[in-house]
């Protein structure tokens, strides 16, 4: 997978260096952005730049790039198989198959018993990692099977935050009908919603951030209102509109 690129406002040039939002840009070759870098090994393999026809020199992928690329069969999941097995950057075989979009794999690894909550060496975890490369039918996946919502990373960032950081209309869509905190805020205090001012997201991740903030603004009135009408009663109802 190719290092994502971050915009530099103050030149308009792209790189992964520098951004106004410090917090999402903690480190240009070891963030959600740029989730892992794949081995030599495995970017070769990718591009066709290893003689196939000479298999006996190939050196053996880990289980960690067969997730990436899908690959991880039945056949190399026996009763030793540690489904749970970090790298050297803290990543789980989940972890590199939910940045990579391999969909089946990740069913196939959370089925064997992967965690969801495993985070890496910087705090990231399944969730930050498919919301951030914008696989949302994995991003739906975990959240089904009890990813955290709001969980945030060393910097504070939370995975809608990187969705709306990289303009990924159908992942931050998933993480808001989930119910995603679109009021938290990282360690410079933004909010999904503020990055996502920032970086001029694409209309669907304003679409979506806006509805909802709407309903939060219309629940919050309409709770005032009754607490008024009520004069005190501990009574409250209340309805979000869609």
């Amino acid at each position: 997978m190719p290092s994502s690129l971050l915009l530099n406002e103050s030149t308009g040039q792209d790189t992964t260096t520098s951004f106004s939002i410090s917090a999402l840009n903690r480190d240009g070759t070891r963030s959600a952005f740029s989730p892992y870098k794949p081995t030599t090994v495995l970017t070769n393999l990718q591009r066709g730049n290893v003689q196939t026809q000479t298999p006996s020199v190939l050196p053996e992928r880990s289980v960690h790039q067969l997730a990436a690329q899908g690959e991880l069969f039945l056949q190399n999941l026996d009763d030793s198989f540690n489904v749970n097995l970090q790298d050297e950057n803290g990543f789980t075989p989940l972890m590199w198959a939910s940045s990579y979009g391999q969909l089946e794999t990740v069913r196939k690894l959370i089925f064997r018993g992967a965690s969801v909550s495993v985070v890496g060496s910087s705090g990231e975890n399944a969730l930050i990692l498919a919301s951030a490369s914008g696989h949302a039918a994995i991003v739906r996946e975990l959240i089904n099977f009890g990813a955290s919502l709001d969980y945030k990373d060393q910097e504070g960032n939370t995975a809608l935050m990187y969705a709306a950081y990289n303009n990924h209309s159908g992942c931050t869509q998933e993480l808001l009908n989930a119910g995603a905190d679109l009021t938290a805020v990282n360690e410079t205090f933004d909010s999904a919603y503020d990055i996502a001012v920032k970086r001029r997201s694409k209309n669907g991740v304003f679409f979506f951030l806006l509805k909802t903030l709407f309903c939060i603004v219309s629940l919050e009135i309409h709770l005032t209102e009754w607490s008024s009408s009520c004069h005190g009663e501990i009574y409250v109802e209340y309805h979000v509109g869609g």
